[in-house]
């Protein structure tokens, strides 16, 4: 497999900002960036060998293109037309990623999946939290299929998350140095 083309993390917060990614969201993007790395570093000091630089970038540049249709597409071709296909590769799955991969397969995908759908705006919030906030919006969007969406994929998620406490030997809300009660 050829090497990921990895981003300094400054050249991808130009990035967004050339882009045009308001700054709320790239506060969402920084906070995923974090999440996903923490996690990814805790998982590497347990032996796997994940590529943390290519989950910084894709968790960095996931939104970028948050305020156009389809989202995850035109950011996704953006960064393939750049020559950056592995971060592509994931921004365009984090949408509707399911399910998680069994704990042994862990991949960069999974950590960039996992840190979207827990965070709110900028901050680690936890799975409670963050899923009643995107059914909230759904709800008021009046998507009735994302709500049943968000609803199904909740129970890989926590599977997910389990598996990955098991392996690291904490919760990730004590990875992440907070008690969000989930």
């Amino acid at each position: 497999m050829e090497a990921s083309k990895i981003l300094t993390r400054q050249e991808c917060l130009d990035m967004l900002k050339e882009y045009g990614t308001p700054p709320h969201v790239i506060r969402h993007c920084e906070g995923v960036a974090e999440v996903a790395t923490r996690v990814g570093k805790a998982l590497n000091d347990h032996g796997y060998n994940l590529d943390i630089g290519l989950i910084e970038d894709a968790g960095l540049l996931h939104d970028m293109a948050r305020v156009k249709d389809e989202h995850w597409n035109a950011a996704a071709d953006y960064l393939r037309e750049r020559g950056y296909t592995a971060q592509a590769d994931i921004i365009k799955q984090h949408m509707f990623y399911n399910p998680f991969s069994p704990v042994d397969k862990i991949t960069e995908t999974d950590l960039v999946c996992l840190g979207d759908r827990l965070v709110k705006e900028g901050d680690y919030v936890g799975t409670r939290e963050r899923m009643d906030y995107i059914i909230k919006k759904a709800k008021r969007r009046h998507d009735e299929t994302a709500v049943t969406r968000i609803m199904e994929k909740q129970d890989d998620q926590k599977r997910f998350i389990n598996d990955i406490e098991s392996v690291i030997g904490c919760t990730i809300d004590d990875l992440m140095g907070v008690n969000t009660g989930t």
